[in-house]
């Protein structure tokens, strides 16, 4: 009801962003399971004629899957009146266009070693795999034009939660910024985990067991982190700085073992696709990175405080609503409707 009751207070921009994203994951969907569908019809032995029994599938399910968190990303930012996290889903979609454009090529590739009838389906299912990639591109210059107009709607929101004084303005701005890169590191995280485990490992491996144990170390690293940054948890982010530390050096060694002779042949296929998610995510473990040390600095600067007051989690405040806090710390009446 809560949802509903805020849905309907949206401004025309927000509301646009949530409609659209939905538009663009349920037409994505719609075209990656019609691709799915044709592949299978026409080839026969789709399920061991890549590098793994289950690779043919992981372009599609990665589509599908990044549609479905952009929405959860772009709903959440509108909700919570973040512009940050709608930013963030414009960068996002970027990412899931690249990811189209990837599948397209790959796709490409695997359908020439299927002498018999690999081009005639490549051309069966090469408008779906361009409409994809054209759709999401387009999108995104939409939402780049609506994150605009959302910037200035929701700056206001802004105000109204930390104030005028320009030095917790900023530190708000960083804290936010890091709670949308650690969104954005369980996605490139598990993406990385599942891609790597259909992609490239058999259950015989020895890393098969480590990189599924990923998964639920992810989750908790990623879960410390959020309590440690609204608790200003020193422990808990120095906690999450050695493990994110960590996982840089995971990826470094990824990279690299994919350009060792010796692993050649596994990763014969797939060496362009799982090198790029490396690189991302390492780039998304660096910026990362900063942020947690960002935020650690600003630490018992006032932010936390200044927050539960908005929230209403301080005791004094607990019966006040309808109020913003200006730049001395004074409470004010919000005026606006």
């Amino acid at each position: 009801m809560a949802i509903s009751e805020s849905f309907r207070k949206m401004p025309l921009a927000g509301k646009l962003c949530c409609w659209l994203a939905g538009l663009q994951a349920l037409t994505v969907i719609g075209l990656e399971i019609s691709i799915l569908v044709m592949v299978l019809k026409y080839v026969e032995n789709v399920f061991s004629s890549w590098s793994s029994d289950k690779g043919v599938a992981i372009y599609f399910m990665l589509l599908i899957i990044a549609s479905l968190y952009g929405v959860f990303l772009v709903v959440g930012g509108v909700l919570n009146g973040d512009t940050i996290q709608i930013i963030g889903f414009s960068v996002f979609n970027l990412f899931t266009m690249s990811l189209a454009i990837f599948r397209y090529f790959q796709v490409r590739q695997w359908l020439n070693d299927e002498v018999v009838v690999g081009d005639l389906v490549f051309k069966m299912i090469q408008k779906e795999m361009i409409a994809s990639i054209v759709i999401i591109g387009g999108m995104t210059l939409v939402f780049g034009v609506l994150t605009y107009f959302a910037f200035h709607l929701f700056g206001w929101e802004i105000y109204k939660r930390v104030g005028a004084d320009m030095k917790i303005r900023r530190m708000y701005i960083n804290y936010r910024l890091l709670v949308l890169l650690l969104k954005m590191d369980f996605f490139v995280f598990v993406g990385f985990a599942v891609s790597y485990i259909i992609l490239i490992l058999k259950s015989s491996d020895p890393e098969f067991g480590i990189t599924i144990a990923l998964v639920p170390i992810t989750l908790m690293v990623l879960s410390l982190a959020f309590w440690g940054l609204q608790r200003e948890s020193v422990w808990a982010m120095w906690t999450v700085v050695v493990m994110m530390c960590a996982s840089s050096a995971y990826f470094v060694f990824k990279c690299a073992r994919m350009y060792d002779p010796k692993q050649e042949e596994k990763y014969a296929t797939q060496k362009p696709m799982m090198t790029y998610y490396t690189v991302i995510s390492l780039v998304v473990v660096a910026a990362t990175l900063h942020q947690l040390a960002t935020c650690l600095a600003n630490f018992g600067y006032g932010l936390k405080e200044r927050i539960e007051i908005t929230r209403g989690k301080r005791s004094d405040m607990e019966q006040i609503q309808d109020y913003y806090v200006n730049a001395a710390g004074d409470r004010r009446m919000n005026l606006d409707g």
